[in-house]
């Protein structure tokens, strides 16, 4: 099926991803009933078989899950990898290496930090000249408005 089909077609609200990632529905949730059914040692069998990309991507998920306190990291994280493969695998993807989300999170922190007369010690604690903390308030200033703004439309 080409791409002019899906715009011909209707689809219920995320079939057309389904579609699009040529991945049935039904088969991701027969392999996930599969796996939440493994016995303990079929299961340690089952994942120590997995590439060592999604061996480490499952183990990144559990330890992130169990540190939000999520009851059952271990079956969820393992279902999470397990979904992400059956979509993603085999595709070249990039994973952006997570600056500019720290960044933005740095960023708002600043924001909530500043108090109208502190540029100076905001720049010491963040290590940034009182110009770049000076821009970014204006930057966190200006979402600011636009999230108010928004609201009131």
């Amino acid at each position: 099926m080409d791409c002019s089909d899906d715009k011909e077609r209707s689809y219920p609200e995320g079939e057309q991803q389904l579609e699009l990632l040529h991945t049935n529905h039904k088969e991701l949730e027969q392999a996930l009933d599969t796996l939440a059914n493994l016995r303990p040692d079929e299961r340690e069998d089952f994942t120590k078989r997995w590439p060592s990309t999604l061996q480490s991507l499952c183990e990144v998920m559990r330890v992130t899950l169990e540190g939000q306190a999520v009851d059952n990291a271990v079956h969820l994280s393992e279902a999470l990898a397990t979904t992400l493969s059956t979509y993603l695998g085999g595709r070249d993807i990039y994973i952006p290496n997570g600056e500019r989300l720290k960044d933005a999170l740095r960023d708002i922190r600043i924001w909530r930090e500043f108090k109208g007369n502190n540029l100076e010690p905001l720049s010491r604690k963040y290590g940034l000249t009182e110009r770049r903390i000076s821009q970014i308030i204006a930057e966190q200033r200006a979402a600011f408005v636009a999230r108010k703004q928004r609201k009131l439309f």
